[in-house]
């Protein structure tokens, strides 16, 4: 080896050097190699929150200009994919959006990178939003409620802030007499029943409030906390799919819809819920980071569970999970 580069003319001397050189500067300047991210791109029609519909197109580029990523909304606005840290640039665009583009980038600090992004409509277009087909809408049948059982209802509702439940009873009973088909009244009776713990009664009012209104998500929700109570995790299951169609953005129900699908092993679902709820101001439930962890591990997803539990610890380091998901780091992360 000695003797041939001795041999080398001057001119390959040269270029030999030159390679040497642009090897050593491109590896100075590459720095710290790029992590794995999860992305989460939620996109609003015009303002948040008018989530866009399902369908829109998005195109994930890196820092090159290469396409990494071509994805539809969801029913909720929403795309995931995998990708990595660095400079990337986002296109947005459908036949009822004006083209969207802009560039972001994804700190190698991240774990999951959530990209909330506006974009317009063109004018005239027919686009509606995901929050707008129910959420929006008063049932017809709540329009004709009587001034005397609007007045019943009131007091009923200060009575249940006042945790007075059978005051509340008997205002709710009192609207629902004069106008029998008060859907919020049947809600109400049925929180004051479950407030006082009796749940057999609050059931039937609760799905008689949700028989009067199709998309009546509060209802819903209370049922299902009621699903709970009695461990019918399907049933809770059902009752939250059904309420985040009319409003998708609630965290309760994304986390508790998490919660049941991991309880009745459908994994899949657990993990998407679990995300959309990180895309949402979720404080005080951290856990459901610990929820899409159990579900990652049960299909053999041992890096994404590792975000995860990570994602648990930044959220509350001293959580009653801490030392779990510290203990399932290092089972995860150890050398096979």
């Amino acid at each position: 080896m000695i003797y041939s580069i001795l041999n080398l003319d001057r001119r390959n001397w040269l270029l030999l050097l030159v390679s040497c050189s642009l090897a050593t500067c491109t590896s100075a300047q590459l720095g710290p190699s790029p992590r794995p991210v999860d992305v989460v791109i939620n996109v609003f029609i015009d303002r948040m929150p008018n989530r866009a519909p399902q369908g829109i197109s998005i195109q994930l580029q890196n820092g090159m200009g290469s396409n990494e990523a071509e994805l539809k909304t969801d029913g909720n606005g929403t795309a995931q994919c995998h990708s990595l840290t660095g400079t990337h640039r986002l296109r947005i665009f459908g036949p009822d959006v004006q083209e969207y583009q802009e560039n972001f980038d994804i700190e190698l600090t991240e774990v999951r990178h959530i990209e909330n992004v506006v974009v317009r409509s063109k004018p005239g277009s027919a686009v509606t939003t995901s929050t707008g087909s129910n959420s929006g809408l008063i049932p017809a049948a709540r329009l004709k409620v009587p001034e005397k059982a609007q007045a019943e209802f009131k007091k009923g509702s200060k009575a249940l802030e006042q945790k007075d439940w059978i005051g509340a009873r008997k205002f709710f009973d009192s609207a629902i007499a004069i106008y029998p088909d008060y859907d919020v009244a049947y809600n109400g009776l049925g929180s004051a029943w479950a407030g006082g713990g009796n749940l057999a009664e609050a059931r039937p009012a609760f799905e008689r409030a949700i028989t009067l209104n199709a998309n009546f998500a509060e209802a819903e929700r209370n049922l299902a906390r009621i699903s709970f109570a009695e461990k019918k995790y399907d049933e809770a299951l059902t009752l939250l799919d059904k309420s985040l169609a009319t409003d998708p953005l609630n965290s309760w129900a994304l986390t508790s819809a998490a919660n049941a699908a991991l309880l009745t092993h459908h994994y899949d679902q657990a993990i998407a819920y679990a995300r959309k709820a990180h895309g949402v101001p979720h404080q005080g439930s951290a856990g459901v980071h610990i929820v899409a962890a159990l579900a990652l591990e049960a299909t053999q997803q041992p890096v994404e569970a590792v975000r995860e539990y990570q994602l648990y610890l930044d959220e509350d380091p001293k959580g009653r999970d801490a030392d779990r998901a510290q203990k399932a780091i290092a089972r995860l992360s150890a050398p096979k």
